[in-house]
Formats: structure tokens, sequence, C-alpha cells
């Protein structure tokens, strides 16, 4: 800090300095005390406290062991530095090197013993101490993720009267299903709960029953073959849900009837998944009906068919497929979006929408599937023995998100885009979002777009979106009939007008993103 700002700052009054200096890293917030008598007395009213040992990294020349120990006796400066001063948040990251736990466990004594709301640990071989469970002053408290961080919980009290979010990351339960019972039976008021990488695919049960709960997070890495034995959701004021797991054997209970917004990434393992696509020939073997083994997620969705928002990553689409009759009807849905994958089918997409009577807006990210008998008449591909379920569809805004990256050129896509225009008759917007910056790629995409040949919707708005380009028009009407054509001065107001790009505010956009980037529940 200049001696500029540090005269600056001295002038405000001692609470807002205090305040302010909440908001900087602990280390650059401690080192302010030596510049004079005031600022040592104003460094023990700040009430955030983050402790990460990877800061410590560019100690050039210094061995592991004596990083680790300056570490720790920064953090006892520090702590008795400020004495028995309230502390609001503490936050402890000691997963990068060994540190003495014993020090460790009276580093959170110190922070509970101040009433702390907001508690953050990251650790590494450490057995919670169960106090933690205990505090009457936790709002908000965050365990991981850590390398064999234990949580036990056995013939111990939980009571965390204040605690509204808890976030679990990558820590071994003690007993398992029970001891993850008893921690939430604990916690009267919670409202957020983020679980990630607990194991519970090796528990005898997974239940999370709160009626207070009203956001919840289940993530399982993709990496595991195991399948979760047991899965209840007992949570009837639950507005929005993440889950991204393996599907269980089976879902006692699923009450989740005030759902607003929904990520589903729930997915077969391996071995189920090959075990059902192993016929080359035929995607439907003879045997078909022995192969569907792998569970019925069934229970699961018609719990969560009050719905509104829903988006579906491919590997669910597949588990609707093999895991899931009859499929429920989402009577609230009303918007929906779908990941596509080149190597999974869309058999079981007719049955979905024909399910959701109320839908208005339909996201697909990427139209790449895999051809098959089991096509449904929801696709191009192959003629359909039934009238299309797009003839009935509600549908009013269709977004489509096209990546340049796709290796195949054979214009699938484009007449997989057509095909919504021939056969969905309310459609009033279509919206392309074409990832590339290569201009004359999106001029020739929105000529195709034009050239079509039968359109369902006379009126329907088309919009074709990149980084630098926007190209719209409206669809003449013209094109819903064979012997009808427009003089040429009318012609000319339905040619494509370029419009200057727009910022994308819609939040059913969220996969506008790269394809290099992450999607955070996809993957």
């Amino acid at each position: 800090m200049d001696f500029v700002a540090r005269d600056i700052i001295s002038s405000l009054p001692n609470p807002l300095i205090s305040h302010i200096l909440s908001f900087l890293p602990t280390k650059e917030a401690a080192s302010t005390s030596v510049l004079s008598k005031r600022w040592r007395y104003l460094f023990g009213f700040v009430t955030n406290l983050d402790f990460d040992d990877s800061v410590c990294e560019d100690h050039e020349g210094k061995s592991d062991a004596e990083i680790s120990r300056s570490f720790m006796e920064f953090v006892d400066r520090v702590l008795a530095l400020q004495g028995n001063g309230n502390v609001d948040r503490f936050s402890l990251d000691c997963s990068n090197y060994d540190v003495d736990l014993a020090r460790v466990t009276g580093w959170i004594y110190n922070v509970l013993g101040r009433g702390v709301s907001e508690l953050d640990l990251s650790l590494v071989e450490y057995s919670l101490p169960w106090e933690i469970f205990m505090s009457k002053t936790l709002v908000r408290l965050k365990l991981g993720p850590g390398q064999d961080l234990r949580l036990t919980i056995d013939r111990k009290d939980v009571f965390l009267p204040k605690l509204k979010t808890l976030c679990i990351d990558s820590v071994e339960v003690e007993e398992r299903g029970f001891g993850f019972v008893k921690l939430l039976s604990g916690c009267p008021v919670l409202e957020e709960l983020v679980l990630n990488n607990l194991g519970w695919e090796y528990w005898k049960f997974f239940t999370v029953s709160l009626k207070t709960l009203k956001r919840l997070t289940i993530f399982s890495e993709d990496e595991t073959d195991e399948n979760p034995k047991s899965v209840t959701l007992d949570t009837p004021n639950l507005v929005y849900l993440e889950y991204s797991d393996a599907i269980a054997g089976k879902y006692p209970k699923v009450n989740l009837s005030s759902l607003v917004e929904a990520h589903i990434d729930l997915r077969m393992t391996e071995d189920q998944s090959a075990d059902v696509n192993f016929s080359e020939d035929d995607y439907f073997p003879e045997d078909y009906e022995e192969k569907q083994v792998a569970g019925n997620a069934a229970e699961f969705f018609k719990g969560i068919c009050s719905v509104q928002i829903l988006y579906l990553s491919a590997k669910t689409i597949e588990v609707l497929t093999f895991c899931c009759e009859p499929i429920p009807v989402f009577n609230n849905l009303n918007q929906l979006t779908i990941e596509s994958q080149s190597e999974i089918g869309w058999d079981s997409l007719p049955s979905l929408l024909n399910n959701c009577p109320k839908l208005e807006t339909l996201v697909l990210k990427r139209l790449l599937h895999k051809y098959n008998k089991g096509c449904g008449n929801v696709c191009c591909c192959k003629r359909p023995k039934h009238p299309s379920c797009l003839s009935s569809s509600p549908v009013k805004v269709l977004k489509i998100f096209l990546f340049d990256d796709n290796d195949e050129e054979d214009g699938s896509e484009v007449r997989q885009i057509k095909y919504f225009l021939e056969k969905m008759p309310r459609l009033e917007q279509l919206l392309v979002y074409y990832d590339t910056s290569y201009e004359p790629a999106v001029l020739d995409l929105s000529k195709k777009l034009q050239m079509t040949s039968k359109v369902a919707s006379p009126k329907c708005k088309i919009q074709v979106v990149s980084e630098n380009l926007s190209l719209s028009c409206t669809v003449p009407s013209f094109l819903t009939t064979k012997w009808s054509t427009l003089p040429p001065e009318e012609e000319e107001e339905h040619r494509w007008v370029e419009t200057p790009p727009r910022e994308i505010k819609d939040s059913m956009l969220m996969y506008a993103s790269s394809p290099e980037e992450e999607d955070y529940w996809f993957h």
C-alpha cells in the first residue's frame, strides 16, 4: 500500500477501514498491521479470514517442511493478533503441504468460539471435529474438496440451528447413509445443499429428506462404474435441482412437487450402455427386453414432472430410451433444453415431446444423433411410418446451437432444421446460433434455410446469429403452398436482412459457450 493511499484510507472511520481490509487476502490485510500502532489495532477487527497454503509456493529455495512451518506460524500470529474479536468467515485450505493436524483443530476451535458464521475447510487426512456440527452460529458450511477428509458423527449429536447452506465435496462420511441422514436431521433450516463425490454408490441407501430445502446439487464423477443402490429425494419445497449421477437401482420416493428448474445428467454405466447397444446391425436386438436391466428411472422422472424449466444431457436421453417406461407427462413444462451426441439416438424424443403439452421453448444443443430404427418421427433421417409428433407440437420458439467443429459435412443438420420448419405448425421464431467466426458459412446457412420448399408456420421469423453477424427474415407465406407466388415487389420484402449482432441475455442460452469450454453440469 503506497503512502498516498494509506493517508486517504487512514482518514476513514475505524469500522470502515476494518470492513475494507476484510475484502483483502488475509496475508495482505495482515501486512498492514506493521504500518503503525493504529493499523495493528484495525487488523484485529477484520472479520473475514482466508488461509491458503498454496500462496506459500513462491518461497524459492525453501523445503516443503520450511514452507509448511512458515504457513502455520502465520496462521498462529494472525489468530493471536485478533484475540477474541468476532469472525464472520474462516476459510482454510491445507491441501498442498503437510501441517500439524492438532494445530488445525486448534484453529477451528478458535473461530468456533468466536462465533464464525461461514466455515470453509479443505484438508488432507483429517477427521473433522464433531464440535463443528454443534455450532449455534454457522450459517454456511463447506467441507472439501479433500483427500481422506473424514466426517465422523456416529454416536454424536448434530444440531446446526442456523445453517442454511451446506456443501460437502469428496468427504468420507462415516456410517455412510445412516450418518448422512443423521447429519441432515440436525439442520432444521437448511435451504441449499451441494453434494459432490461422496461415494454414495457404495452406500445401502442415499436419502435427502428436508422440507426446508430449496436448492439441491448432486454430482458424482462420470468415471465410476457403480450404480447407487437406492436414492430417495423427499424435498417438497425444492425449486432448483442439479442431478448428475449414474441411474440408481431404485427410487423409493421422489417428492419434488414445487420444482421450477432442473438440470439432469442421469446416465447408465459403461457396462450397461454396452449391454443395450451391443448390436451394430440392429439397435433393438431380439433379446432387448432382457437387456433392459439398467434400472428404471420412471419413478424419478415422475417425481420431477411438475418442473417448468428442464435441461437434459445426451446421456439422459439414452436413459429415457432404455430405462424409463413409461415417460411421464410434464404438464407444467414450458422450456426444454436437450443436448445431442452423435453416438446416442433420439428414440425417446417423440414420447417426451408428446408428453409436454404446454412446451413453448425448445432448445437443442447440436442436432447430431445416432441413426437407427428407433429414431422415431422427430428425425428426418428416415421416412416415418406415422405422422410426425412435431405436427402437434405446441412449441413457439425453437433455439438451435450449431458448432463449426462438426466433422460431418453431409448437411444433415441443415436438413433437420428444415424438417422442423416443415412440421412444427405453431412455430413463431427459429433462432440458430452458429458458433463460427467465418461469415461465409453463416451466409451459406442462411441461404439454405431461405430455400426451404415448404413450411408449416407461414409467419415464423428466422434468425441466424454468429459471433460477428446476425441475419433474419420472415418466412413468406407462399412457401406454404406450391402453386402460389409473390409479385416481385413483395418478394423483395422477404429477403434476408442483415442486423447487428446482439448480446445474448436469454437464460435459456446457457449453451452458447464455445465447444472448448466445459459445461458445468454436463461434464
